[in-house]
């Protein structure tokens, strides 16, 4: 609530007053930053806006900033990457939308009104499948946490309609710090966290039977004397260090921040490093009484290496999880000797690799190195021209250049199918340049006139794009076995080079315009409208594609008499929009591309230019009611929406005879509706504070159309697939079909018989598998996520908690079938001890049983379970300073101890689900061998000057 002003004459004579200040009627308005950074009243808005400042996501620091989201935004599901620490993020609102493997689901960050489409997680850099690989980061782990003043939160389409085709999946808009100090003094804050990491979720392994000589499995006699083998003992103590220096500088006329930050951890597998440094300046001065210039620059390094994720190639879990029970594994720390035959050391490993390309661990995170080197550089600038109090004119540029290094070094003796069969070893060598143009021009109107209200904003945009990615031959000894030098890791020691090439550029133009009116700020009728001409569609009979929105809105609590301190306030709004989702993967789609081949050669099997282009394309509309009561100490929003996303982007294998590998066409529709709900309070009891938050997401997500009645542009056959093939594992696959959801997850079985018994081979007690009719084993994606974000005060201590829950959905372990299948897990151990397995009422001795059951990829219908999980996801204990230090010299010192992912409050699966491989749309729901998640303690302190 305000206050109504009052005002009093004084004299000398007056020692002291005791004003009363009565409490204003009206509701303060809060300024909410939205599209295109245009500032609006949140008492205006005709679609859900949810906003978070920065100390909100600093309390419990995180690497990632959306990773610092998780349960404190309803309508948002975020799922970490299973590579510890700068893994990329899942990040999706309001649902699945896009089944093509291209689209992509994840949500569009934009900084500072621009989109960065740079930052979301890159196409590839998941590792999907039996053989894994590594996670090179997203771009928004890049970026320096404390550089945003705030973070604002666009779930739905309507309230991310002015950005067009990139609006479908939701935004997260970032706000940047500005300079300016009460009275020009500069202020100078400092902030420094260490945490340390460990293993929060490992698999339950058994120690009582040991292994036969010189097998490679757990399956022998009882030991005299367990062992005491625990996975944990090789993982590491991991930690970070970030430190960042942030300095204000000006007044209300001339603002300057400048910062810079460093970051350095190291995760729990040993030589899987991070270090990352940011140079951050924002500047805004005003050139003269109404001209504005605005200036920003960011620049970031950042290091990588071993990004570990899961699979099976250069992953050293598999051989831990799966190590013998009658051997020492401290005898293999020293993996590598020398090997008088081939004059230099060798990998010390005589298991061999059990046709799960197992390695001696230690080799693998000492002799298998990958490592990313990012280079990128934001740079912008601003002018704005104030007319009057209620016309301006504002014109902005930004460029967005990344550069990436990524090197793979396997060393001589690493197994032959990682270095192409060469015994020198390989070596990959590949850079991608990203650079991305933004420039706009915006004409803004904010005018009242007697009861009416008129706010507009009208402009236009250009964007460019541009990729180029290369990458060198990875076998040394490829063209040149006897010049060759074994563990050689340079370019010359190559041949030939390069190996492929690939790259693409489009430029998109844009027209777009939001209005706004209100009678008496009682109603709002918001209009908003984009067209955008891309040379996307090029050759296509398409030329553009226009993207509107309508909202109402009214503030329910204007039109009633009603007491003000108990019915504070309540809007009632309602908000339909239509918007698209550019497959910026693709942005060659429409010409005929030609990589070059290993060798030099030129690719002509290209994929066949699509010549009827449509993007994909969402209409949504949602209702939503926002209340506050008691003087704003408690309120609510609801939020429900319903989409409907079509002209998705499907792919066919072409013939070989047809030249091409394959084709594109439009078709498919994905529905989606759901709520989104937020409570929170603000209570005071004397000199203790609390305020509890809860945030509530249900989703249902429903396949109504795959691929129907469309024209095979090869053949001109119509195709109808009512089920599409999505393949994960040779025992599990994300499956499309007709009536399905997105998430959806299919495993093989046993075979049964009529009466449901399990068909057992008479002569060979060889249990029969169903490899081609796999069945529904559940959706990896909950029904309903909970966040419980509680703040207690008491004079100087502050004590948070966050409670993070996901109830529903299933998920599959594919590890738990093969640790079985080597007789490694406790469930093995328990089954012999009890005699073997029940199957068909008959006991099956537990090696044939489990062998069978966890054999390959695992018979995966034995291995599904609830994902259904309940977490105390962070806490933080801090004390702030109420007085200056030091001689007033330190101010605002706030010391505090935190954690994060501190335990399990509830779960029954036997790994993290909420940790994902893929931030793609496909192969969710899965673990095979998945980096376990990480518990961290730390501490910090913050303190300004």
């Amino acid at each position: 609530m305000g206050f109504l002003p009052y005002e009093v004459k004084t004299n000398e004579s007056n020692t002291s007053l005791n004003i009363t200040l009565e409490e204003d009627s009206e509701v303060l308005d809060e300024v909410v930053v939205t599209a295109l950074g245009i500032k609006r009243s949140d008492k205006a808005l005709t679609y859900n806006v949810q906003k978070l400042k920065s100390d909100q996501l600093l309390n419990v620091k995180e690497t990632s900033l959306p990773n610092a989201l998780t349960g404190k935004v309803a309508g948002v599901t975020i799922n970490q990457g299973a590579s510890g620490i700068g893994g990329s993020t899942k990040v999706v609102m309001r649902g699945n939308k896009s089944v093509s493997e291209t689209g992509g689901n994840n949500a569009m960050y934009v900084l500072d009104g621009i989109p960065l489409p740079s930052l979301l997680p890159k196409r590839g850099s998941s590792s999907n499948g039996e053989y894994g690989g590594v996670d090179e980061g997203d771009g928004i782990s890049m970026l320096n946490m404390e550089d945003f003043e705030e973070v604002t939160v666009l779930t739905g389409p309507s309230a991310a309609a002015l950005y067009g085709g990139q609006a479908a999946n939701g935004v997260i808009m970032l706000t940047s710090k500005q300079g300016g100090v009460e009275g020009g003094k500069p202020r100078i804050t400092f902030s420094h966290y260490t945490d340390f990491y460990s293993p929060m979720l490992l698999p339950e392994l058994q120690n009582t039977y040991g292994s036969r000589i010189g097998e490679f499995s757990s399956w022998g006699q009882k030991l005299d004397k367990a062992k005491n083998y625990d996975p944990a003992d090789f993982f590491d103590t991991g930690y970070s260090l970030s430190n960042n220096i942030g300095m204000q500088f000006g007044n209300e006329n001339n603002k300057t921040y400048i910062s810079l930050a460093a970051y350095n951890a190291e995760g729990v597998i040993h030589n899987n490093e991070l270090d990352k440094y940011n140079l951050t300046y924002n500047g805004l001065y005003n050139i003269t009484d109404k001209l504005t210039l605005g200036a920003t620059l960011m620049y970031v390094n950042k290091k990588s290496q071993n990004m570990l994720s899961q699979g099976e190639y250069y992953n050293p879990l598999v051989p831990i999880y799966l190590f013998p029970r009658g051997d020492n594994l401290e005898k293999y720390e020293a993996f590598e000797r020398y090997n008088p035959d081939r004059g230099f050391a060798t990998q010390f490993w005589p298991y061999g690799d059990q046709k799960r390309s197992i390695q001696n661990p230690y080799w693998v995170t000492r002799r298998n190195l990958n490592t990313y080197k990012d280079s990128r550089l934001v740079i912008g600038g601003s002018l704005k021209y104030t007319f009057n109090d209620w016309i301006n004119v504002s014109g902005r540029y930004r460029i967005d250049r990344n550069t990436k290094l990524n090197e793979l070094k396997n060393h001589a003796s690493t197994l032959l199918l990682l270095t192409s069969g060469s015994k020198k070893g390989s070596y990959l060598r590949a850079t991608n340049e990203d650079r991305y143009e933004y420039a706009d021009i915006l004409v803004n109107v904010d005018k009242k006139i007697k009861d009416w209200g008129f706010v507009v904003n009208a402009g236009a945009s250009i964007t460019r794009m541009k990729n180029n990615y290369t990458a060198n031959s990875n076998k040394l000894e490829f063209g040149a076995p006897l010049a060759t030098v074994p563990n050689k890791f340079t370019l010359n020691n190559l041949s030939p080079e390069p190996q492929y090439q690939e790259g693409g550029a489009m430029e998109t133009q844009a027209l777009f315009f939001s209005g706004s009116l209100d009678y008496k700020r009682k109603i709002f009728l918001d209009v908003t409208g984009r067209n955008e001409w891309t040379s996307m569609l090029s050759n296509t009979g398409n030329w553009s594609f226009f993207y509107p929105s309508v909202g109402l809105s009214t503030i329910l609590t204007e039109w009633f008499d009603v007491p003000k301190h108990i019915w504070t306030f309540s809007k009632l709004r309602f908000s339909y929009a239509k918007v698209g989702n550019v497959p910026l993967s693709l942005i060659s789609i429409t010409e005929p591309s030609y990589p070059i081949s290993p060798g030099g050669g030129v690719n002509l099997n290209s994929i066949l230019p699509i010549d009827d282009l449509k993007f994909e394309r969402t209409k949504s509309f949602e209702v939503g009611l926002s209340s506050r009561f008691l003087n704003n100490q408690l309120g609510f929003d609801i939020t429900y929406y319903n989409s409907n996303t079509y002209d998705q982007l499907f792919y066919f294998t072409a013939p070989a005879s047809s030249g091409y590998e394959g084709f594109y066409v439009n078709s498919g529709k994905v529905t989606n509706k759901g709520i989104e709900l937020s409570v929170d309070a603000d209570i005071k009891i004397g000199n203790v504070g609390y305020s509890p938050m809860l945030t509530l997401t249900y989703n249902k997500n429903n396949i109504k159309e795959l691929v129907r009645d469309v024209k095979n542009p090869l053949t001109d056959e119509i195709m109808n697939y009512s089920r599409l093939a999505r393949k994960g594992l040779a025992s599990f696959n994300n499956d499309l079909y007709e009536g399905g959801s997105v998430g959806d997850m299919y495993v093989n079985s046993f075979e049964k018989d009529g009466n449901g018994y399990v068909y057992v081979d008479p002569n060979t007690l060889q249990m029969k598998v169903n490899n081609q009719d796999f069945i529904y084993a559940g959706n990896a994606n909950p029904d309903y996520s909970i966040g419980f974000n509680n703040t207690l005060t008491y004079k100087g201590f502050t004590l948070s908690f966050l409670v993070d829950a996901r109830v529903g959905g299933r998920v599959v372990s594919a590890t738990q079938g093969i640790l079985d299948s080597f007789g490694a897990s406790k469930q093995s151990a328990i089954a012999r001890d009890n005699g073997g397995v029940p199957v068909n009422g008959i006991l099956m001795d537990a090696e044939e049983y489990y062998q069978q059951v966890g054999g390959g990829t695992g018979v995966l219908s034995n291995y599904v379970y609830s994902a259904t999980n309940v977490r105390l996801r962070e806490a933080s204990l801090s004390y702030s300073f109420r007085k200056p230090l030091l001689y007033g010299v330190v101010k605002n010192l706030t010391l505090s101890v935190t954690g994060r992912n501190l335990f399990m409050i509830y779960n029954k699966a036997p790994f993290d689900p909420q940790l994902t491989s893929s931030t793609g749309t496909f192969y969710q729901g899965i673990d095979y061998f998945l980096m376990p998640s990480l518990r961290s303690f730390g501490f910090n302190v913050r303190f300004t000057l």
